[in-house]
């Protein structure tokens, strides 16, 4: 039927129930910038998320349930799918295993990961990430992906037959890409890697490298932040066992941005990204940035960055040997160049991109 502009399109935010990830900062943005054109959140079964802690974990677990029996017959069965008139937006691909996912469906895909490598993620992540796609497929609805590489790996496994297939990278704040000025570098004696802990960001090489360089002796150190996600424990162990590497965890925006602005060179050998966030924040903050060769890294941090084999920790370790022998006016370059490369990401073009594609699809209904 033909559409008009005061039609709305609904918004799947389940993940808003319990998971405070990037996607979910991101969806906050998606939501708040298409405002009006916005008719109901859905957060699992509910219209919003419970204010109780109590109630917000109970309510978490019946999604994660619910999510979970969909790759299992026994109990699919037994609930009914959720079906709506409005187009959805669904900010995580898993939400559409709870739908009858339609043509007009629009579905944010951060990774493919879970299908191309699933032995970096948790058991039963894969055989989800197959039913949502699977139901995708079938839908041909409107697909964005937060980046180049993503898409090409999606369209390698999946084709490209859908309403829509583009690219809308996430954004970052204006007034945090500001030009770096050398008077105010501020260089300590550390690197930093901030990512899940585990083998997906491939830490352990990292390690390996910092050791070979010998930078502890010259009184380097290594910081991990980051949660844990499969293989952190050999990580850890690794860790405590290579002196002046630390695992710090969680710490909060003020810290983060702290290390971010005086650390020597960020590290981020990675086997696997969807977008790579870090990278952009590392690189904001003045940070010269050693990434692995090939990749979403040059699409996101552009040509400054430094890239080491990620399976060589002697190449690791000769690139942190350069990140210290970097001059102050080396370092303000580098900064410069990766902030201007992150102009591609500002938030005013990315959400315009949101607002048009959505006006779109309401006019074609």
């Amino acid at each position: 039927m033909s559409g008009n502009l005061n039609q709305v399109i609904d918004v799947d935010f389940s993940l808003a129930i319990n998971n405070k990830t990037g996607k979910f900062y991101l969806g906050q943005d998606i939501i708040r910038e298409l405002g009006g054109l916005i008719g109901q959140i859905f957060y699992g079964r509910l219209r919003a998320v419970p204010k109780s802690d109590i109630l917000r974990r109970i309510h978490g677990r019946i999604f994660q349930w619910e999510n979970l029996s969909r790759i299992s017959t026994h109990y699919s069965e037994w609930l009914p799918l959720q079906k709506n008139i409005n187009p959805v937006l669904h900010i995580d691909p898993l939400t559409v295993v709870n739908h009858e996912l339609k043509s007009t469906d629009i579905v944010l895909c951060h990774d493919v990961g879970p299908i191309t490598h699933p032995q970096y993620f948790a058991p039963q992540t894969e055989a989800l990430y197959q039913k949502a796609y699977q139901q995708i497929v079938q839908a041909k609805c409107h697909l964005v992906f937060v980046s180049e590489h993503t898409r090409a790996e999606f369209q390698r496994v999946y084709g490209s037959d859908f309403a829509t297939f583009e690219v809308i990278y996430i954004p970052v704040r204006a007034e945090l890409t500001n030009q770096i000025d050398a008077d105010k570098l501020e260089v300590a004696p550390y690197f930093l890697t901030v990512g899940s802990l585990g083998s997906r960001k491939n830490q352990l090489k990292s390690i390996q490298g910092f050791k070979i360089s010998g930078l502890h002796d010259q009184g380097y150190e290594y910081l991990l932040v980051g949660s844990k996600e499969p293989g952190a424990e050999e990580v850890i162990e690794l860790a405590k066992a290579t002196p002046g590497v630390r695992v710090l965890g969680y710490v909060d925006d003020a810290q983060l941005k702290a290390l971010y602005r005086q650390t020597t060179g960020f590290v981020l050998m990675s086997h696997l990204e969807g977008f790579g966030m870090p990278i952009v924040e590392a690189a904001r903050y003045g940070a010269p940035c050693l990434v692995s060769t090939g990749g979403i890294f040059a699409e996101i941090g552009g040509a400054s960055m430094l890239t080491a084999d990620p399976e060589s920790p002697q190449s690791i370790a000769d690139q942190m040997l350069t990140m210290t022998n970097l001059s102050s006016e080396d370092r303000v370059l580098l900064a410069n160049q990766a902030i201007d490369h992150i102009q591609l990401f500002d938030e005013n073009r990315i959400y315009n991109q949101w607002r048009q594609l959505v006006h779109r699809l309401l006019r074609v209904r």
